[in-house]
């Protein structure tokens, strides 16, 4: 338990304190841009949030990659599969990020964006992109250090990159008005300020790299439950956006903004309890250890439950006050305090399914980590929100609460045949 411990808290932190960007960055922007300056950043964040989250997938893979190979005391492999890591986070940062960057206005077109949003978030986008390498490689090597057992130099991390985002988000927006411009920049150095921190902690364990294929095909075909299970928010984000502005325009865009700064920071939180114990369940379950990953499973549900739980009930307390801070107009504020009801009760469920899907993928489970990230942006989020289509705004909130319910009743039933395998063994 207080090696559980030891590796939870820190996590945890330094999960929420990485989500804070999103939160800072709205919460300067609508102040200064309003509406428009929101509807903006929510329409350009899948771009970023792709970047981030194959960083933060290739990351998890290889952690657990190497959990594996020490587990089967192949501490070598281990020791060069690390340098390895980072070249693929540093390869794919580079090239994706080119990829983006010259398909950056069509991307941003296809996500919805038209006249004034459209040139905000191109703007805001474009600066982002010349900083992906950054994006990828910062988030990926969190979950390295973690796996490393460096939770305090990943924490430490986490910690100067929101300050460094804040501090540069009050100068370049607030005192010298560089609007989206200024916000993007701000991001950037911070992952950069994130990343030199992560490398001199992890420099003295990069011995040798990897000249086994089976290390890289390992780590990319890893890399895809968690990438989908990360980045399953920002395909319904880009589906609802388009429904946003169908039904009511720019004004249902930036309502669905802020609730969107929320669901990252809850299911942030949820998924910082399942990297900090994922290294744990591949290292007992490779063991064949089963009770151990039972309780430990029990405990992280009952942790991400009720931090999730503290969360929303500071948020709910202010919830008025955030609708003044974002500068929403009156028409947005209300569509926000409408949505509150069924968006809170689907972060709950949320709170229980990532933490079910981490440690299904964390044993090599990843049928059934695939079926539950799959289903909910590709499968369950366009079904149920065709169904709900009548009901126009009110059917987006209301489908949100329905699609995470079937998701958890899915989850926990994948979850139970994974233990009746294991009683068998």
């Amino acid at each position: 338990m207080k090696k559980f411990s030891q590796y939870l808290i820190p996590s945890v932190i330094a999960s929420i304190c990485m989500s804070m960007y999103a939160i800072i960055d709205g919460l300067f922007i609508g102040m200064r841009l309003s509406d428009y300056g929101l509807a903006a950043v929510n329409v350009a964040w899948p771009i970023t949030a792709c970047l981030q989250s194959i960083g933060f997938g290739l990351g998890i893979s290889s952690g657990i990659y190497i959990s594996r190979l020490t587990a089967r005391g192949n501490a070598l492999e281990a020791q060069k599969s690390k340098l390895s890591a980072i070249l693929c986070l540093l390869v794919v940062g580079i090239a994706l990020g080119g990829v983006f960057f010259l398909a950056r206005r069509e991307l941003l077109v296809l996500f919805q964006a038209e006249g004034e949003v459209l040139r905000l978030s191109e703007e805001y986008i474009s600066i982002i992109l010349y900083g992906s390498v950054f994006q990828v490689i910062g988030f990926g090597m969190l979950p390295l250090l973690k796996n490393s057992g460096r939770i305090k130099a990943a924490f430490i991390a986490s910690l100067l990159a929101i300050f460094v985002n804040l501090g540069l988000d009050y100068l370049l927006i607030m005192v010298y008005d560089f609007g989206l411009t200024g916000a993007a920049v701000a991001s950037v150095l911070a992952q950069v300020a994130s990343f030199l921190v992560c490398f001199i902690a992890y420099f003295k364990e990069l011995k040798g790299v990897s000249k086994n294929l089976e290390c890289y095909k390992e780590i990319f075909l890893g890399s895809l439950a968690p990438f989908i299970l990360n980045y399953s928010s920002s395909v319904i984000i880009i589906i609802t956006n388009a429904l946003c502005v169908s039904y009511q325009g720019d004004e249902a865009l930036a309502a669905y903004g802020l609730l969107s700064y929320i669901l990252y920071v809850v299911a942030a939180s949820a998924q910082g309890v399942s990297d900090a114990i994922q290294p744990l369940f591949s290292f007992h379950h490779e063991l064949k250890e089963f009770d151990k990953c039972k309780k430990m499973r029990r405990d992280s549900l009952l942790v991400s439950l009720i931090i999730v739980v503290g969360i929303l009930i500071i948020l709910f307390i202010i919830r008025y006050p955030l609708i003044e801070l974002y500068n929403l107009s009156e028409t947005a504020g209300k569509l926000f305090i409408d949505a509150i009801p069924y968006y809170f009760g689907g972060f709950l469920f949320i709170s229980l399914i990532r933490v079910m899907s981490s440690y299904l993928y964390s044993i090599n489970n990843k049928l059934f980590a695939n079926i539950i990230t799959i289903s909910e942006p590709f499968i369950l989020t366009p079904l149920i929100y065709l169904i709900m289509s009548p009901l126009k705004i009110d059917g987006l909130w209301i489908g949100f609460l329905i699609i995470q319910a079937i998701l958890l009743i899915e989850a926990s039933s994948l979850l139970y045949v994974q233990n009746r395998r294991e009683r068998a063994i």
